[in-house]
């Protein structure tokens, strides 16, 4: 993953609201309506009680309250009306982020996903665009409502008397510190309740996928006790921030209040001079009621906007991201497949331990000093011919067939289809000509059909059969009341794991690929259902790359590759190697006896 340069600026993240440029600025409009009537109100009602209750004109209470309510009705019109465009802006806003975030992950490349880590990704789709979406709302609403409420709370006060602004300069300096010292110190805290929000899904996302294997190992109190001390982490981290954050309030309440406080005393002393009325205190009490709320308002979304700003930094990590798989993506076209070769490929993780495990399926390839999982690896594949790599865990099989569709990319060497770098290919047709099934069986909710047609689009119902005859998957079908319209549940739980490989494989074969890789998938099947695999496989028009771990799979293959510690320590037919490679030979002998 490139390094995100650290501008800050979000303008892959504001771009999402270009589309939305009328209504972001109709809703501010609206709010400016809203404000303007309810800073009418106070004077209005100085004027009621100083003519209308103390001086006894109740035609001017008549005329005043009447111009009250249609002033009111204009505000609340405004005030629904700036709701309902905020509201759609944010939405949409959020509809288009999650869509443009969704479209980046699907692309990023593999190593890219290992580092970002799946259960950050979701967090990040959901929880971060959720913050973001809310702020957005927020802010067209509050952020532009809080400074015209407070603004023209002041220029009103100004309006009735000058001497209540030495009240105001008094206040302004304390409350302004108040924020700004609250916001400083709480910011920190908001971006690890992001980070500790991540480890809690990575452990929920385990601990649903591998719920079998907790249950089979009788390991749900440890993993309770691992989800409390995340989730209590978590809780931590977010008490520290909001005790904080909760001192906001309390201090900007009690400064407005002691400020109305010396608004009545001044008030009443300019009353008794003869300098002011009742109404005008009233006014003024008012009108610093006002302040408060705009400060509060104002307080709540600068709040909001801290913490969202880590989630702004977390999506714009991911929108920034050059993807190494899109920028070398190549123009040129595969007509048919010739040859596969590796020249000198050698390959290293660029992520840390722990995270490349999770990115090498489960092959377990160890990473060595050197940070080398395979080494100077060099052979040529002719079209029609079969491959099988053989080794130990952790010799590196799994990761030499992720190099060959680009699902990670060489760190050293080259390899080459019909003698051209496979970087110069176009990606998306690279992988249209090679079928690949992965060591761990990958099925989507939804029918069988449905899952054999993401080999192929518009496959027919025809090559649905003749691919699940191959892969000795249609006896188990048909005996299915819905047959091939059966639905498979969430991680096909619903079939047994040999099921799941054969459907894998079915899938693959509907693909018509040029290239068939085989990453240690008739695993869970018995001897005589990968004997016919075997033997349909053979007869298929393609070149063939199989994993195994058992000799017999593979002894007829045409070329048998032999991987040791990442290393090439055998390439030649069963018989060579049979007859001529030690390590081979201690293999087979293992298997026979």
């Amino acid at each position: 993953m490139e390094k995100v340069k650290k501008t800050h600026n979000f303008s892959k993240i504001l771009k999402f609201l270009k589309p939305h440029w009328k209504l972001s600025l109709l809703a501010p409009l609206l709010v400016l309506v809203e404000v303007a009537a309810e800073l009418a109100q106070p004077e209005l009602m100085s004027e009621i009680v100083n003519k209308g209750v103390i001086g006894g004109d109740h035609d001017v209470i008549l005329s005043t309250g009447i111009k009250m309510f249609v002033i009111t009705f204009f505000g609340m019109i405004g005030g629904v009306l700036s709701i309902y465009s905020a509201g759609k802006v944010s939405y949409t806003f959020g509809a288009d982020m999650r869509q443009a975030l969704f479209r980046k992950i699907a692309y990023l490349s593999f190593s890219n996903i290992d580092k970002l880590q799946t259960g950050s990704l979701i967090t990040r789709l959901t929880g971060d665009v959720s913050k973001i979406q809310h702020v957005i709302q927020a802010s067209m609403r509050l952020l532009f409502r809080a400074p015209f409420l407070f603004i023209g709370a002041i220029i009103m006060v100004l309006s009735m008397n000058k001497g209540i602004v030495s009240i105001l300069l008094v206040m302004l300096p304390i409350l302004l510190f108040c924020i700004i010292t609250i916001l400083k110190l709480s910011y920190p805290y908001f971006l690890i309740t992001q980070e500790k929000t991540d480890r809690l899904n990575t452990i929920l996302q385990e601990t649903l996928a591998g719920a079998r294997v907790i249950k089979a190992y009788v390991r749900e109190d440890s993993e309770k006790e691992r989800f409390k001390v995340a989730n209590d982490d978590l809780i931590n981290t977010t008490l520290k921030a909001n005790k904080i954050t909760i001192l906001m309030m309390p201090i900007l309440s009690l400064t407005i209040n002691i400020g109305i406080i010396f608004v009545i005393w001044i008030g009443g002393i300019k009353v008794g001079l003869g300098q002011m009325n009742v109404g005008e205190i009233m006014a003024c009490i008012n009108y610093l009621a006002q302040i408060l709320m705009s400060l509060m308002m104002a307080s709540r979304v600068i709040m909001s906007i801290t913490e969202a700003r880590a989630s702004m930094t977390r999506i714009e990590e991911v929108l920034q991201i050059e993807d190494k798989e899109s920028e070398s993506d190549g123009d040129s076209d595969i007509e048919d497949f010739e040859s596969l070769t590796f020249n000198h490929v050698s390959f290293k993780y660029e992520t840390p331990n722990n995270i490349a495990s999770e990115a090498k399926n489960e092959d377990d390839e160890d990473i060595h000093d050197d940070g080398y999982v395979l080494k100077d690896i060099s052979f040529t594949l002719n079209n029609g011919e079969t491959l099988a790599i053989i080794g130990g865990t952790g010799s590196g099989k799994t990761t030499l067939i992720n190099l060959i569709p680009r699902y990670y990319e060489v760190s050293d060497g080259s390899i080459q289809i019909n003698g051209k770098n496979i970087k110069e290919y176009k990606i998306k047709q690279l992988r249209s000509k090679i079928g690949m099934v992965m060591q761990k069986s990958t099925l989507f909710s939804g029918s069988i059909a449905d899952n054999l047609r993401w080999g192929k689009n518009d496959a027919t119902e025809q090559e649905i059969v003749d691919a699940s005859q191959k892969a000795q998957i249609y006896d188990f079908v048909q005996t299915l009341d819905e047959k091939f319209d059966y639905v498979l549940g969430q991680g096909a739980n619903n079939v047994s794991g040999g099921q799941k490989q054969r459907l894998c494989i079915a899938r693959t074969l509907v693909k018509k690929p040029q290239i068939i890789i085989l990453d240690d998938s008739l695993s869970a099947v018995d001897f005589r259902t990968e004997a016919q695999l075997r033997h349909t496989l053979k007869e298929t028009k393609a070149t063939k790359i199989i994993i195994a771990q058992r000799i017999g799979s593979i002894k007829e293959a045409d070329k048998i590759l032999l991987l040791d510690d990442g290393k090439m320590v055998g390439f030649g037919t069963h018989n060579e190697l049979l007859a001529n490679n030690q390590i081979y030979q201690e293999i087979y002998n293992s298997q026979v006896s």
